[in-house]
């Protein structure tokens, strides 16, 4: 009984040495080991990792739902963990942020820096703010496209049984006396298109009508 009593004693001490280093070494990470980090990232961007993106949010004091959104928005929008850390290292993480409400490519992020160029942050914010679904004062587009809302077709008849019209008062008309035309042939249809009499050129003679009027009629 003593000799198992004392087995398992010097297992758990066994177990306590081994793991008090290991858990002193993962919970406390020194501000140089960062640095150093971030200075082999800046030399090989090709090694950034999620891991890295997620410490940079976080080192911005962002709320853990403002992280998930941007992750998210970067994940569908296919922006590389790559491109996310060099941009928030250069530009701070704001302008990831707008960069990504913005709708911008990861190509085009990418060129920006490896030109080393700035992008017009004026017109970036114009655009993110076309993007926001939620601008001031404006209802979301599941509320005013909410196809469930839509009335059913017999839902959209009215009984007008009930409708009357009201009576008009009668105009009073004078009679306009219409004798003086009487000598005017009658119009049964809207007639020819204005016309003007010239001459016909003289080597035309043979259109001449049959009986020889030079007065041939011309649409004007």
């Amino acid at each position: 009984m003593y000799l198992g009593l004392c087995l398992i004693g010097v297992i758990a001490l066994v177990w306590a040495i081994t793991a008090m280093p290991s858990r002193s070494r993962v919970e406390t990470v020194r501000p140089r080991d960062l640095e150093r980090r971030d200075a082999q990232l800046r030399g090989c961007p090709d090694r950034v990792t999620m891991a890295d993106v997620y410490r940079a949010l976080r080192a911005y004091a962002l709320p853990e739902p403002a992280i998930a959104r941007v992750v998210g928005m970067a994940a569908e929008r296919g922006i590389r963990a790559r491109t996310m850390w060099c941009w928030m290292d250069r530009f701070g993480v704001d302008k990831l942020v707008l960069a990504l409400d913005a709708d911008v490519a990861d190509r085009r992020l990418q060129r920006y820096l490896d030109a080393g160029t700035t992008p017009d942050w004026a017109a970036m914010s114009v655009f993110a703010a076309l993007n926001d679904d939620l601008g001031p004062g404006a209802m979301p587009l599941d509320e005013i496209l909410d196809l469930d809302a839509v009335p059913d077709r017999d839902e959209l008849r009215f009984d007008l049984s009930e409708w009357e019209t009201p009576e008009l008062p009668a105009v009073a008309t004078t009679e306009v006396d219409l004798s003086q035309f009487d000598h005017l042939p009658p119009i049964f249809d809207p007639g020819l298109p204005l016309t003007q009499s010239s001459a016909p050129p003289a080597d035309q003679s043979s259109s001449r009508r049959a009986g020889g009027d030079d007065n041939w009629p011309r649409v004007a």
